[in-house]
């Protein structure tokens, strides 16, 4: 089986980590809950790419990478530089376009025992491979001279299991308010994020006729293409997706979560589903939106006029969840290919990470990115970089059911659809999903149980 993936070249429709909340592959999926992989040290081939002839004598390492565009411009640049660093390792990136792209061809790899050797995996998806047991355990590759300390604390955490580390922090977010600057000072509205979901939804009312660049302005657009956002404001109004296994879809602090956007946007009609967030923010459509800090780079060059960012709205509690991607090692890789990717590692994180998080937006997950004087040069210049940083103190992953149960997300998509788009009744779409994944979680839980909880 060949994988023709190669260089920084893959173009056409743009895909986004929401791509991937709107369906993550079957096959990946499959793989996790059955638990049919092999699991032998060494015992996969690796699989197949193109070695330039001055690299031939190296030992290859294979990423597979799901960044597209700019993003995968940026990480070319990086591993170029590895490659130019030293001359025992060769690390060749493989694009795929997008998380289920990716995730679709891991799970095939496996199928006929041909695995890369380092993958980007997203928040929502390593946690299926580690259950599969596909996962090399990270924490014994560490040394007196690159420690668990080169890693963001907070970060690392969520890729640690019963101690061992298995999935290492690299494009990591959470969601930042923003808000048109222009809109909130023509409306007479404070120069600042809402401290409160009611505080948002009183200035939707305020905004209420308010009109910017000749079209009406609504106060917030939402997004039905990803429930991450979801998962922060339930816990906002102290609900979750889950405690534990133990599905709290149902319960009456997430419906109330639920609640307030219904209401927002059918009762007040200040707010809406829209297609692209990012594109009616731009263009003054709405006066704000919950995107994520990945998005303020691109959203400083898209917009022509000012816009501030703040920590999301709270209400009972704080309701900021982590997101994005990270780093995991392939545990049928041979044993002299995991150490060489080890070394790819590395070098991203003592000397990648800063031209990572500089370059693409995305928090800044390493000591050296912590570190960097350009980093604090430019936080200093463009405020709403530190604001993403320190919104970190508030945040959490996410849930556990969201995490381990595949079908979470879709089931959580089509709730969410059926209450923005047609004002259906959130306690009855919440109460009619707990029962869809009751299922799922059954067949999750024996192998959760034994690997994770204790």
């Amino acid at each position: 089986m060949r994988f023709d993936q190669k260089g920084p070249s893959v173009t056409g429709t743009s895909f986004s980590r929401r791509r991937l909340l709107a369906g993550v592959t079957a096959a990946a999926a499959s793989l996790a809950l059955t638990g049919c992989v092999g699991r032998r040290d060494g015992d996969y081939a690796q699989v197949s790419g193109q070695v330039p002839e001055r690299f031939a004598r190296r030992e290859r390492v294979v990423l597979w990478s799901a960044f597209t565009s700019h993003n995968a411009t940026v990480l070319q640049s990086i591993i170029d530089g590895f490659n130019a660093s030293q001359q025992d390792i060769f690390c060749e990136i493989q694009l795929f376009p997008g998380y289920p792209a990716l995730d679709s061809k891991l799970a095939a790899s496996f199928a006929v025992a041909q695995v890369p050797d380092l993958v980007t995996l997203s928040d929502v998806n390593w946690n299926r491979y580690f259950l599969a047991e596909t996962l090399e355990p990270l924490s014994g590759y560490f040394d007196a001279g690159f420690g668990p300390d080169a890693f963001h604390p907070r970060f690392l955490a969520e890729g640690t299991i019963r101690d061992q580390v298995y999935w290492l922090p690299w494009a990591r977010s959470t969601p930042l308010f923003y808000y048109n600057k222009e809109i909130f000072a023509g409306a007479g509205l404070p120069d600042r994020g809402p401290k409160t979901f009611t505080e948002l939804r009183e200035w939707g009312h305020e905004l209420k006729g308010f009109t910017y660049r000749g079209a009406p302005v609504r106060m917030r657009g939402y997004t039905g293409k990803d429930d991450w956002y979801f998962q922060g404001s339930s816990w906002a109004f102290d609900g979750s997706y889950s405690d534990g296994m133990v599905s709290r879809l149902s319960s009456e602090q997430t419906v109330a979560a639920l609640e307030f956007d219904r209401a927002f946007i059918h009762d007040d009609q200040m707010a809406y589903l829209a297609d692209d967030i990012n594109a009616d923010f731009a263009a003054g459509v709405t006066a704000t939106i919950c995107n994520s800090t990945g998005a303020l780079t691109s959203l400083l060059k898209a917009a022509t006029f000012e816009f501030g960012t703040a920590f999301l709205p709270e209400q009972d509690a704080p309701g900021v969840p982590t997101g994005g991607s990270g780093l995991a090692v392939m545990r049928n890789s041979t044993k002299a290919r995991k150490q060489a990717t080890w070394e790819v590692i590395r070098y991203l994180a003592e000397k990648g990470a800063p031209e990572w998080s500089l370059n693409t937006g995305y928090l800044p997950v390493t000591a050296s990115s912590l570190n960097s004087p350009k980093i604090k040069e430019r936080n200093a210049a463009t405020p709403a970089y530190q604001v993403a940083q320190d919104q970190l103190s508030r945040a959490r992953q996410a849930d556990v059911m969201r995490r381990y149960v595949n079908e979470t997300i879709s089931e959580m998509l089509i709730v969410l659809q059926k209450v923005y788009a047609s004002n259906a009744d959130p306690g009855e779409t919440l109460r009619e999903a707990t029962r869809n994944l009751d299922p799922a979680i059954q067949r999750v839980l024996p192998k959760y149980r034994r690997l994770v909880a204790s």
